[in-house]
């Protein structure tokens, strides 16, 4: 249950046939819209890429003690975060 600040009152999100909203409770989009923070998107995408396989690489170095398997893991979910933006955002 969310608050609309438009009208004041508890929402759903939901709206009847008429109402013309999606069920995330915004404003429907057409297909080709821009998300309005799609640069930060995609830069958040790269970052946590990078840091979540990073650690991963980490603690497996830490293990095996084999150092270089940080920047390996770093590099891997660099890759999997660039090739996760080309299929969400490349696509038309």
């Amino acid at each position: 249950m969310t608050w609309r600040t438009m009208s004041g009152s508890a929402s759903s999100g939901r709206t009847g046939a008429s109402g013309g909203q999606e069920p995330g409770g915004g404003q429907p989009q057409e297909p080709g819209q821009v998300e309005e923070n799609q640069g930060w998107s995609i830069f958040s995408y790269l970052i946590a890429g990078m840091v979540t396989y990073g650690l991963l690489g980490w603690l497996v170095a830490w293990l095996t003690h084999v150092p270089v398997l940080l920047p390996v893991g770093a590099l891997v979910g660099l890759v999997f975060a660039i090739g996760g933006v080309v299929w969400k955002y490349g696509r038309s």
